[in-house]
């Protein structure tokens, strides 16, 4: 094999491995897993803010970053999570990790434009 033949494959087996250990969400089967007062950060294309949201038990949520205030609701089905707010409309996922000693909540807009990652507001 030549050399950027072995380098590729190195590099492969190193993502591989990555994706192999990452941690996979926990399954959200109930609002409670969610409801409650979280912070955070937002990356909207390359501006990154802070965060607040609000996740309710009627599955209505409440996000604020910079100068927008958000409104919407978590819809959840088969163990997934979603959400959809406006102004500005968006919609993606919502992603619960448990095991990192404090939870988090990963959002992801459909689009791509918008990540935000939260823990409970202590």
């Amino acid at each position: 094999m030549t050399r950027s033949r072995l380098a590729i494959l190195a590099v492969l087996l190193v993502v591989l491995n990555a994706c192999a250990s990452a941690t996979p969400a926990t399954p959200v089967t109930t609002i409670d897993q969610l409801v409650g007062k979280w912070k955070g950060t937002v990356s909207v294309g390359p501006r990154v803010d802070p965060i607040s949201l609000t996740i309710y038990p009627d599955r209505t949520l409440i996000a604020i970053w910079g100068s927008i205030t958000a409104r919407g609701t978590v819809t959840l089905s088969g163990g997934q999570a979603s959400y959809q707010m406006a102004p500005p409309i968006q919609e993606g996922t919502l992603k619960l990790y448990t095991d990192r000693g404090k939870p988090q909540i990963y959002l992801e807009s459909m689009s791509g434009a918008f990540f935000a990652t939260v823990e409970p507001d202590s």
